[in-house]
């Protein structure tokens, strides 16, 4: 199993320096605008994706191995055209600044959430490498293709990253049904009553799952489209930056909760259980706060190199996101605490709450403030969303303040826990 987690860990490593790369290769090209228009476009992605595969989403780990492929595919590629096509019809209405390059859009979002489906299904087979494998290969492409261009001086706007996307997920479709070709050979169209009741199936096992999903997602994101419309793309790029540098100190924090759930999944003494998930948040803090202080105090010359003299105060977005983002961190740990005794519908019912603030306080603050209110508002999110799983976790846990100050035996129980798991 550790092998598996360190493949897993690995590929979120490379495929964080390929995601910090492109940001760079983005910003040195085409400035703040074009950075901006990048993000709004990614995030429509994003959001695409998380409604077309409100059924073909991580539920299909769990079901790969009782189903035929057949059986999960057609279910789950009707509702990606279904979805999809009544999305275009939303999204075409919308200001042309939040909805750039529509066609081309909705296309990559296609092909994505297909290959989001191969990923899963793969994943259930217990084929996590060519998962992994398949999951880095667009992003790959598509960052091997922006650096040909650069190199050539035709990176000139935000519509050779869109090309770079179709040709990356194009070629990930093809990977994808190359690592599953024995299924995809022998695919065959399910009679009608078996179709509904897998459809029935896999939207009751995953809704409520992407739900909160989604709303974590609009949680953090709905801000982009407040500073665009509002402030315009320029701002939208200097924010997203900060941003993204801010949530990449996240990785830990998510890799770590993977080896929680691990351990909890098979824990059934509940005091051992929530002394595991109160060490792993000591653990998830002291590395959040000193990654954090590192990115705060980092000199805003070298922002300036890395990304251009546009981006000159992504130091201040990092400050002021910093403490938002350390109890999103925390707020990890407790999710898969309660993920691991089949508990979603808290974390679900916090990024709804942290989402409702969102929208209160962006609506309000980011048309005065521009992106320092939306910064401000991220926080205030993050807060409320932490609040409120903190509240039930104390609640399940009984657990007290001061149980998370560090101890000299949290140190002893964190490596036995390491060893235990390499074992």
């Amino acid at each position: 199993m550790i092998k598996k987690i360190l493949h897993t860990f690995l590929t979120k490593i490379v495929s964080s320096i390929i995601g910090f790369l492109t940001i760079i290769l983005i910003s040195q090209s085409i400035g703040a605008e074009g950075k901006g228009e990048q993000s709004i476009f990614l995030f429509n992605i994003v959001i695409l994706m998380l409604f077309a595969t409100l059924i073909g989403n991580s539920t299909l780990i769990y079901l790969t191995p009782r189903h035929k492929f057949s059986d999960l595919f057609f279910p789950a590629i009707t509702w990606i055209i279904l979805s999809i096509s009544a999305l275009f019809l939303v999204f075409i209405f919308l200001p042309n600044i939040l909805v750039l390059y529509p066609l081309e859009l909705f296309i990559i979002a296609f092909l994505a959430s297909i290959t989001e489906v191969n990923t899963f299904v793969l994943i259930g087979k217990e084929k996590v490498r060519q998962a992994n494998n398949l999951k880095l290969s667009s992003q790959l492409i598509s960052i091997l293709f922006l650096f040909s261009l650069f190199l050539f001086d035709r990176f000139d706007n935000s519509y050779v990253y869109v090309i770079s996307l179709l040709v990356g997920y194009s070629i990930s479709l093809f990977f994808g049904i190359y690592l599953l070709r024995d299924e995809y050979r022998n695919l065959k169209l399910p009679i009608l009553k078996d179709f509904l009741q897998m459809l029935k199936k896999l939207f009751r096992l995953g809704a409520i799952k992407q739900v909160g999903s989604i709303s974590q997602q609009m949680n953090a994101r709905l801000s982009f489209y407040l500073i665009a419309f509002y402030c315009g793309n320029k701002a939208l790029g200097v924010f997203s930056n900060g941003i993204s540098i801010s949530e990449a100190v996240l990785m830990f924090g998510v890799s770590l909760a993977l080896v929680q759930y691990s351990k909890l999944s098979n824990i059934e003494d509940e005091v051992y259980a929530k002394r595991i998930s109160v060490l792993m948040t000591k653990v998830n803090i002291i590395f959040t706060v000193l990654a954090l202080v590192f990115f705060s105090f980092l000199s805003k010359e070298v922002y300036v190199f890395l990304f251009g003299q546009e981006f000159a105060d992504i130091r201040q977005v990092i400050q002021i996101l910093s403490v938002g983002i350390l109890l999103l961190s925390i707020s990890s740990t407790f999710t898969q605490h309660f993920a691991s005794k089949g508990n979603f519908t808290i974390a679900t019912s916090a990024s709804l709450v942290g989402l409702i603030s969102t929208g209160v306080f962006g609506f309000w603050l980011v048309p005065i403030y521009g992106i320092w209110g939306a910064a401000i508002t991220t926080v205030i999110s993050y807060s409320v969303s932490f609040s409120v799983e903190y509240y039930y976790f104390k609640k399940w846990t009984n657990t007290r303040f001061s149980d998370f100050l560090i101890s000299k035996q949290d140190i002893k129980e964190f490596s036995s826990l390491v060893k235990g798991l390499i074992k």
